[in-house]
């Protein structure tokens, strides 16, 4: 099986995945807010954010997002 064809679909959902997190870091600093977050789900708890934040520095990190997302913390979808 050849994995040629598989690496721009990669490109692509890695660029989807980037923009919608500029979509939810609205002052571009590379960390996601509480405030920021709520503005796109607002559904998402101080807890939920809480439990996203793994560093416990009070932001999230594009790193900390995708985690809570693929644990089910915080929804893939906006």
């Amino acid at each position: 099986m050849k994995l040629f064809p598989l690496i721009p679909l990669t490109f692509i959902a890695s660029a989807g995945i980037a923009l919608a997190d500029t979509q939810i870091d609205t002052n571009e600093d590379g960390q996601i807010t509480m405030e920021e977050l709520v503005a796109v789900y607002d559904q998402i708890s101080t807890d939920t954010f809480s439990q996203a934040d793994t560093d416990d520095d009070g932001t999230l990190s594009v790193e900390e997002l995708a985690a809570a997302r693929e644990a089910g913390i915080i929804p893939s979808e906006m």
